[in-house]
C-alpha cells in the first residue's frame, strides 16, 4: 500500500479553491465551507432499531460589509465541518482525514477519520471540539488534511 501523491492525488479531489496552495506531496488540504452546531443528542442502540441521528443547525458566518468572506466566531463546543473539497474515483483506496496543522495549533481537537471506499462528490465532514476561549475560522481556511491510501 502507498499514499497517493502530489498530481495524482488531486486528479480524485474536485470543488479545489487553490490548486497550488492546497496540494503536496502526499497529502491535499481540505477547506472549510459549512459549520455545523450539534442541538439534539442522537441515540445508539445495539441493533439499530433506536437509532436516532443527531440534530444540527448550520453556523452562519459574520461578514463585515465589504468582506468577500466571514468568520465564524466560535464559543467552546462541539461542532461539525463540512468541506468545500469532494473526493472522486477512488475505488481500492482509503481516505484519511486529519487536522490541518493551522486549526491543531488554533486549538481545535479532532481524531483522525478514516473512510474506505469514499462514495463520489459525497460531503467530506470532520466533527471536532473548539477549545475553552473558542476559535475563530474564516471562510474557506484551511481546516483538513487528505491523505489517499492505495492498494
Amino acid at each position: 500500500m502507498f499514499f497517493l501523491k502530489s498530481d495524482e492525488l488531486s486528479n480524485h479531489v474536485e470543488s479545489i479553491i487553490h490548486k497550488d496552495t492546497q496540494q503536496h506531496n502526499t497529502h491535499f488540504d481540505l477547506t472549510v465551507d459549512v459549520i455545523h452546531k450539534f442541538t439534539k443528542a442522537g441515540s445508539l442502540d445495539f441493533g439499530g432499531s433506536e437509532f436516532e441521528s443527531v440534530e444540527k443547525k448550520i453556523v452562519e458566518p459574520q461578514k463585515n460589509q465589504g468582506d468577500d468572506y466571514g468568520w465564524w466566531n466560535l464559543p467552546q463546543g462541539h461542532y461539525q465541518a463540512t468541506m468545500n473539497e469532494t473526493v472522486k474515483e477512488v475505488n481500492d483506496t482509503i481516505a484519511f482525514i486529519s487536522l490541518h496543522p493551522h486549526a491543531h495549533k488554533a486549538g481545535i481537537i479532532a481524531n483522525t477519520s478514516m473512510f474506505p471506499n469514499q462514495q463520489n462528490n459525497s460531503p467530506i465532514t470532520l466533527n471536532f471540539f473548539a477549545p475553552d476561549p473558542g476559535c475563530n475560522i474564516k471562510e474557506n481556511a484551511r481546516f483538513a488534511v487528505l491523505y489517499l491510501l492505495a492498494s
